[in-house]
C-alpha cells in the first residue's frame, strides 16, 4: 500500500497550483499571493539545499510573527528538514542551552535580535551552525551591518541558481516536522518532537468540530513560535486556500481595527487578550462579529469576559491542550460557551481523555473528582529531544501524563483545575491556584490576578495573592478575602497579599509561576493570621 504524502509544503504547493491568485497573507502594507508566496518560499528552499541542509536537519528561527518565519517553515519541510522556532523572549544564555542541544544546521534572525546572538557567539554557542539574518523585512530593517559570523539573508538568495529547482521531500506519519521546546516554567524546557502525523491529525480533529471554512481570513497575533498561535489555526488555513492577517506584536486597539477591516473569522488568543482588548476604550466602537471560531487556550476564560464577548456577537470557544498534543486534546463547541462556562470541552473526535489518580495511576471515573489528564492519540508528540528518561515517565502504554488536574463532569465535559505542579498544599488541604485566580480576577479593578504558594511554618504552604490593578485601586488583603469568602472555601482564601504593576507572563501568555515565586520574595506582604 502506498503512503499519503502528508508534508504540508506539498498542500501548499497544491493551492499555488489551483489558485494562484487568491490572498494568502495580509502583513503591514503588503499582500501575497499564493503564488508569491511559494515562489518566496521556493527560493529560501534553495537556499537552504545550498547549505547542504538534509532531511532530518534543523532550522531554526529566531524573530517574531512575519512572513519569513512561515516561509522559513514550509521551507524546512520542503527538503524534509526539522523546523525549531525559538522562543524570542529567552536571554542569551537560555537560547544558546536550546541551540546547543538541538544543533541546528541552520539558524534564522531577525535584526531586533542580533544582540542575543552575539551574546552566544561570545559564549561559543553557535558551534557550526550557518546564521543568516533577515535583512529583507521592511518591519524590522537591518540598522549597521552583518556580524561577521553571519551572512544577510539577501545576499544568499542572489547566489541562488534559478534552474536548480528542489522536489518536496514527502512527508509520512512518523516524520519528524518540528521540534518545539517547552516554555519551562516548572524546570528545564523540554524538547517536544512534533511529527507530520502530529500536525495532520490535529488539523482533522479541528476541521471536524471547529466552524473553520475555506476561504476564511485568519488572525495571528499570538506568537508564532507557540504551537497555539502556530498550529491551532495557521497552518491549517493557510493550506484551506485562506488568508492570514500577521501581527508582529499584541496591540488590543490594532487587533480590533484589523478584525473589523479584514471581517476576520478566526483566531487563537489566549484570555488575557481578551481583557487587554476589553479593558480599551476602543471595545465598544469597533465591530468584531465575523469573529466566527474564535478560540482561547491557555487558562480557562473567566465567566464574566463570556458574558461581555457575548454582547459583541462572539461566542468564545475554549479548548485545552499542549505543545505535546499539538495542540488541542479537548474543545468546547460555540453553541456550549454559556451552557458549560468553565469547561474546555469533550474529548477531540480521534483523541482519548482519561482521568488519571496521579498517586496510583487508577482510572477516576466518578463525575467531580480530580485527577490527571492523561491524553492518547495520533496528535501527541512520540517524545522528547534526545530525552529519553522524560519520556518514558511521560508516558504509560502509550497514553501520555499531561500534568493538568481537572474533573469531568456528569455530562461528560471536561473542567481544567490547575497544573499539578502548580497545586498548594496548606493545612493538609489541596488548594489550586487557578481556582482562586478565577475569583479573583472579578475583583473591581483587577487587571491580572497569580496565586502561589510559599513555604509557611504553621500551614506547610500559605497562600498568595499577587495583583495587578486599575489606577487608583489598591485592595487590602481583609477586602480580598471579604470578596471571595462567598465563592471560596475559608482554607483556599488568600493570607497575603501583593501588589504589582504587571505581572510576569511567558510568550504562550501563560503566568510564569517560578516568576511569580520570585516576585513574592521581593516585595512585602500584607499578612493576616489565621
Amino acid at each position: 500500500m502506498s503512503t499519503v504524502d502528508i508534508n504540508p509544503t506539498a498542500q501548499l504547493l497544491r493551492q499555488q497550483r489551483y489558485f494562484p491568485s487568491d490572498d494568502v497573507l495580509v502583513y503591514g502594507d503588503r499582500v501575497w499571493t499564493y503564488q508569491d508566496f511559494v515562489t518566496e518560499t521556493q527560493q529560501l528552499a534553495r537556499v537552504l539545499q545550498r547549505l547542504d541542509l538534509a532531511k532530518g536537519d534543523r532550522v531554526a528561527y529566531l524573530g517574531l510573527n512575519s512572513p519569513i518565519f512561515l516561509q522559513a517553515m514550509f521551507a524546512s519541510w520542503w527538503l524534509g528538514a526539522v523546523y525549531l522556532p525559538l522562543n524570542f523572549r529567552l536571554a542569551p544564555r537560555e537560547i544558546a542551552g536550546l541551540l546547543e542541544r538541538a544543533e541546528p544546521e541552520v539558524l534564522i534572525v531577525e535584526p531586533g535580535h542580533l544582540e542575543v546572538i552575539e551574546a552566544i557567539a561570545g559564549l561559543g554557542g553557535l558551534k557550526g551552525s550557518t546564521v543568516l539574518v533577515v535583512d529583507n523585512d521592511d518591519l524590522t530593517p537591518l540598522q549597521g551591518s552583518v556580524p561577521p559570523y553571519a551572512t544577510a539573508l539577501s545576499a544568499q538568495l542572489r547566489e541562488i541558481d534559478d534552474s536548480d529547482q528542489p522536489l518536496v521531500e514527502p512527508g509520512g506519519n512518523e516524520d519528524l516536522a518540528m521540534l518545539m521546546f517547552t516554555s519551562g516554567t516548572t524546570g528545564l524546557p523540554k524538547g517536544v518532537q512534533l511529527t507530520f502525523g502530529n500536525v495532520w491529525w490535529n488539523s482533522i480533529n479541528v476541521d471536524s468540530m471547529v466552524d473553520t471554512r475555506r476561504g476564511d481570513t485568519n488572525l495571528a497575533v499570538a506568537p508564532l513560535f507557540h504551537i497555539g498561535g502556530l498550529n491551532a489555526l495557521t497552518i491549517r488555513n493557510i493550506l484551506r486556500g485562506g488568508r492570514t492577517v500577521i501581527h508582529r506584536t499584541f496591540d488590543p486597539r490594532q487587533v480590533m481595527r484589523d478584525i473589523e477591516k479584514y471581517s476576520v473569522n478566526q483566531a487563537f488568543m489566549v484570555a488575557a487578550m481578551l481583557s487587554a482588548m476589553h479593558k480599551t476604550e476602543e471595545f465598544d466602537k469597533h465591530d468584531i462579529s465575523s469573529l466566527r471560531a474564535l478560540i482561547c487556550a491557555g487558562a480557562p476564560v473567566p465567566p464574566v469576559l463570556l458574558k461581555i464577548y457575548a454582547t459583541k456577537g462572539i461566542d468564545v470557544q475554549q479548548a485545552w491542550g499542549l505543545t505535546e498534543t499539538s495542540p488541542f486534546a479537548t474543545y468546547l463547541p460555540a453553541e456550549l460557551t454559556h451552557i458549560k462556562p468553565g469547561s474546555c470541552g469533550v474529548p477531540m473526535p480521534y483523541t482519548q481523555i482519561r482521568l488519571t489518580d496521579p498517586l496510583t495511576s487508577e482510572e477516576i471515573i466518578e463525575p467531580g473528582a480530580t485527577g490527571e489528564f492523561w491524553v492518547k492519540g495520533p496528535n501527541v508528540t512520540p517524545g522528547y529531544w534526545n530525552d529519553e528518561q522524560n519520556t518514558e515517565q511521560s508516558f504509560t502504554e502509550g497514553w501520555f501524563h499531561t500534568g493538568d488536574i481537572g474533573y469531568v463532569d456528569s455530562d461528560g465535559y471536561y473542567y481544567i483545575v490547575d497544573r499539578l505542579k502548580d497545586m498548594i498544599i496548606t493545612g493538609g488541604e489541596n488548594v489550586y491556584p487557578a481556582e482562586i485566580e478565577r475569583v479573583l480576577v472579578e475583583f473591581p479593578g483587577a487587571l491580572d490576578v497569580a496565586v502561589v504558594g510559599v513555604p509557611d511554618p504553621t500551614w506547610g504552604e500559605c497562600v498568595v495573592a499577587v495583583l495587578s490593578c486599575e489606577a487608583g485601586v489598591s485592595p487590602t488583603l481583609e477586602e480580598l478575602q471579604e470578596f471571595a469568602a462567598e465563592r471560596l472555601a475559608r482554607y483556599k482564601l488568600p493570607r497575603k497579599l501583593v501588589l504589582s504593576e504587571e505581572l510576569p507572563r511567558n510568550g504562550a501568555g501563560k503566568l510564569d509561576k517560578n516568576a511569580v515565586r520570585n516576585l513574592t520574595k521581593q516585595r512585602e506582604h500584607d499578612n493576616v493570621g489565621a
